[in-house]
C-alpha cells in the first residue's frame, strides 16, 4: 500500500492525514458556561460534515446517546479521522455508542489512536 501523505491542494475531507507517518490527530471538546460547545482537531475547528448526513442543524454535543448533535459529532470525527466519507458513515454509530455518549460534559480529549482502539476489528 502506498504511503498516504496530506496534500495542501486537496480539500480537507479528502486528506487521509491520519495515515501519514508520524502524524496524529487530537480531538478536543469544551462546553462553555453558557452551554455552547466547541470541538477542535489539532487546534482547528472540526468541520460538522452536514454534507454527509444532517443529524444536527445547530452544533455538536456529547455525553448522552442522541440522534442529533452527538451523532453529528461522531460522524464529523470519523470523517476527519478516516479521510473517507463512506467509512465514516458506516462506523459513526459505533463511535457514538462506544465513545461519544460517555464523554465528560465539560471537556474532553480523544486521540486518533484511541479512536482506532474502539473501532470493530477489520473496521478499516
Amino acid at each position: 500500500m502506498p504511503e498516504l501523505v496530506p496534500t495542501a491542494d486537496l480539500p480537507l475531507r479528502a486528506r487521509p492525514a491520519h495515515r501519514a507517518e508520524g502524524m496524529t490527530h487530537t480531538y478536543s471538546g469544551t462546553r462553555r458556561p453558557n452551554g455552547m460547545t466547541h470541538v477542535n482537531v489539532n487546534g482547528r475547528p472540526l468541520e460538522p460534515r452536514a454534507d454527509l448526513r444532517r443529524e444536527s442543524t445547530t452544533t455538536f454535543d456529547w455525553g448522552y446517546m442522541g440522534r442529533g448533535a452527538p451523532a453529528q459529532l461522531a460522524l464529523a470525527i470519523l470523517a476527519d479521522h478516516f479521510g473517507d466519507d463512506r467509512r465514516a458513515t458506516r462506523y459513526y454509530e459505533h463511535l457514538l455508542r462506544s465513545v461519544v455518549r460517555g464523554l465528560p460534559s465539560r471537556s474532553w480529549l480523544l486521540t486518533g489512536a484511541e479512536i482506532d482502539e474502539v473501532l470493530p476489528a477489520g473496521g478499516y
